[in-house]
């Protein structure tokens, strides 16, 4: 820290004794040394003068404050890391530090001046509008609604409180509660460049500060500080809110074709039996039909390979092939259409997806799509829809969602 011990008592004894050995001298006489006399003083001079440093002064004080606030608490409001900071700093400019009573008062002050400004810098920026949405999230009393007590007033839950809930279970109530947790910020109309240049990781502090506290003691603040915690709050919490969509989203798709495998799981295992030798089996079909094209199935076929046999092999097939698939699909479609359609709309509403990459791009060019078409009834996209299939169906699904009209084109049942 490049600092004089305030105190005998903070030199360890095992360096004590080793100083004493290097200069040969009994290690008791440390302790005989006056710590309040002329001769530290004059020491200390001297020791400053050997290595370059000289005493802070008021100004010196006021410098690192200074600096403290333009580089170094815009990214760090923890006490233990501004203080190694500002001590290397002292060293830095070769002055000896203040007290550490001094130090901490010194770094104290800087963060409550960083702090106004920050505040009063962020409350400028927002509206009254925002103002007024601020202070209607913060609101615990709402007007009483029996005639005879119109001037009286009780307590209600605050939106505030609302919009801390978790997300609750992976359901379809859970992602519309999401949704309506994120409108809520939206309406508050924070601007978008209100944090700009400001590290996260700060703007975290705010949104902690301003989660640990009820609507009560936020109203308590200076205004300056009280909508500066609430502006980090909301925008904060609608990432997390996205986050959580995005993953309530995953589940629940994740769900529905879990339900949809173990349905048809259920329904194919009494049926469902593995057929050995399936190569050999289809090649004697394939030497007999060939053999007799205009031959009897029943009397060509079965003598070969039994109808059981036979059974058994399209039974494979369906549990295994595209019909397997198809079937899946075709519940998940049912479940869908039924309960989860609505979440879709909504979320393309409040999300807004982009991506650089052009790998990526058919799948923002599907999602145009489906937001394009979210108040549509048609079962079909108009034919002049250019559709992108390739990067977006997964392998093995094409088959399965293309279906081909009366002409013979392709489309997909929306």
């Amino acid at each position: 820290m490049a600092r004089f011990p305030e105190s005998s008592a903070e030199i360890p004894e095992t360096v004590i004794t080793y100083i004493a050995s290097q200069l040969k001298a009994d290690p008791s006489l440390y302790s005989q040394y006056n710590w309040q006399g002329r001769s530290i003083k004059n020491h200390r001079a001297e020791i400053r003068e050997l290595f370059g440093f000289r005493t802070a002064t008021m100004s010196d004080s006021e410098e690192i404050s200074d600096w403290l606030i333009a580089f170094i608490l815009p990214n760090e409001q923890r006490f233990e890391p501004l203080e190694e900071q500002t001590y290397q700093r002292f060293r830095l400019l070769q002055i000896e530090p203040p007290t550490s009573k001094q130090v901490e008062r010194l770094i104290r002050s800087a963060i409550n001046q960083y702090e106004s400004n920050f505040c009063h810098h962020t409350f400028s920026k927002l509206s009254k509008e925002t103002i007024s949405q601020i202070e209607i999230l913060l609101s615990t009393e709402e007007s009483d609604n029996e005639a005879d007590k119109q001037d009286s007033l009780k307590l209600k839950t605050s939106e505030f409180a609302f919009l801390k809930t978790d997300a609750g279970p992976v359901g379809l109530g859970s992602f519309l509660t999401e949704i309506e947790k994120l409108k809520r910020i939206r309406t508050v109309g924070l601007p978008p460049d209100l944090f700009a240049g400001i590290s996260p990781k700060l703007i975290k502090t705010y949104r902690h500060r301003a989660a640990t506290e009820t609507p009560y003691h936020l109203r308590q603040h200076p205004p300056a500080i009280r909508y500066t915690l609430m502006a980090a709050f909301c925008l904060q919490r609608s990432q997390e809110i996205t986050d959580n969509l995005i993953d309530l989203l995953m589940s629940i798709i994740q769900r529905i074709g879990t339900r949809a495998e173990r349905r048809i799981n259920k329904e194919l295992v009494s049926d469902f039996k593995e057929v050995t030798g399936k190569t050999n089996i289809l090649f004697r079909i394939a030497e007999v039909a060939v053999a007799e094209p205009a031959g009897v199935i029943e009397k060509v076929i079965y003598p070969v390979v039994s109808q059981k046999t036979l059974k058994d092999l399209v039974a494979e097939y369906k549990a295994t092939g595209i019909a397997y698939r198809q079937r899946v699909h075709t519940i998940m479609r049912s479940s869908f259409a039924s309960h989860y359609r609505r979440m879709i709309p909504q979320l393309l509403e409040v999300l807004e997806f982009c991506s650089n990459n052009d790998i990526h791009r058919p799948v923002i060019q599907a999602l145009e799509l489906l937001k394009k078409y979210t108040s549509s009834k048609a079962r079909y996209y108009d034919a002049g829809e250019v559709i992108p299939i390739d990067g977006v169906l997964k392998s093995g699904w094409k088959e399965i969602l293309l279906e081909t009209d009366s002409d013979g084109k392709e489309r997909i049942n929306r």
